[in-house]
């Protein structure tokens, strides 16, 4: 499911059903017998990474609640911090107490997949947790990263 862009933004990579693990310390809204690693994920879940022709990215969010939401709109910071022929990422920092890395991968077999981690601390989440994620993707174009 493609996501709708800016009109102004070209689409690097269109990538969709996250999952892998996550931490749940025994904190806040966490009972105890609910702290603890186990699986997670976004069911559903489809991410579209775009770039402006100023070089400004952002990432767009199709998540479990069925709503677009855009990462800078949402006061997120969008930085590349890795750029290769067949992978690379952004960080976005969130004012919020939330830190996500998204690496993009094109691997030897072709294959084209993303890895997915999130931190979120502090007194302004709701939950604190770590997770890495997994997704494919259907599309990567590394040659429109700037």
């Amino acid at each position: 499911m493609a996501l709708a862009t800016n009109a102004f933004a070209t689409d690097i990579a269109s990538c969709s059903n996250p999952s892998g693990k996550a931490y749940y310390p025994y904190l806040g809204f966490v009972q105890k017998n609910k702290s603890g690693r186990g699986d997670d994920g976004i069911k559903g879940g489809v991410i579209n990474v775009t770039v402006s022709a100023e070089g400004k990215y952002d990432l767009l969010f199709l998540d479990a609640s069925k709503e677009i939401t855009s990462a800078t709109a949402d006061g997120a910071t969008v930085l590349p911090f890795a750029k290769g022929n067949k992978s690379f990422g952004v960080v976005l920092l969130f004012p919020k107490g939330v830190v996500e890395t998204y690496t993009f991968v094109k691997n030897e077999s072709g294959v084209l997949e993303y890895l997915h981690t999130a931190a979120k601390a502090g007194d302004e989440v709701t939950v604190v947790k770590s997770s890495l994620f997994r997704g494919t993707c259907s599309y990567i174009d590394f040659n429109q990263i700037k």
